[in-house]
């Protein structure tokens, strides 16, 4: 993982287990996810990112409680001062993450989502001030994000083509496998 240049992510605990079971450490930079937010501070640069691990979701087949959700948003506020830019990581799927943002539509600068549901490349969220994606399906694409200017001010909101850029990169024949992580997979 470390070959993979991953600054943060998150795991399972049932992926943390098989890591275990195997000898296999906890990729650097990781978080176990847990019944709470977790958090992190990184360096990007010199700009210092805080990042919200949403919990890991207990069932996907019930809606996530708001009270999880009231429990990142007071983790994003918590990262506020020491943070220029507040990006949520989420597995919980697309209803609970609207649900989320609906209910906290300034918590995070950046929501990261996955889980069940839809992909999107990238959009502002309700009110403008956090800027949605979420993976697609499959592993077969990657989404970019380019921040353009960094959150800052009540009048700050996400706009396409101004301060943000989305993209979705389909991984077909296109992008030729890197032998050396390919290699990691075998």
């Amino acid at each position: 993982m470390a070959r993979l240049r991953y600054d943060a992510g998150a795991i399972l605990p049932s992926e943390a287990e098989y890591l275990q079971s195997v000898g296999a450490p906890i990729p650097a930079g990781f978080t176990v996810l847990g019944d709470k937010p977790a958090t992190a501070v990184i360096d990007k640069g010199g700009v210092k990112v805080g990042i919200v691990f949403f919990p890991a979701p207990a069932d996907l087949t019930k809606p996530t409680p708001p009270a999880v959700g009231d429990a990142v948003a007071e983790a994003a506020r918590k990262l506020r001062p020491s943070a220029a830019l507040v990006i949520g990581v989420s597995g919980i799927g697309m209803l609970d993450e609207e649900a989320f943002l609906a209910a906290h539509p300034d918590a995070l600068d950046v929501l990261l989502g996955s889980g069940l549901n839809a992909g999107t490349a990238g959009r502002p969220g309700p009110g403008g001030k956090t800027l949605f994606a979420r993976a697609y399906t499959r592993g077969k694409t990657v989404n970019r994000l380019d921040l353009q200017q960094l959150p800052g001010g009540p009048d700050f909101a996400w706009k396409l083509g101004e301060n943000f850029k989305a993209e979705v990169v389909n991984l077909d024949e296109a992008y030729p496998a890197d032998p050396e992580i390919k290699k990691l997979f075998e």
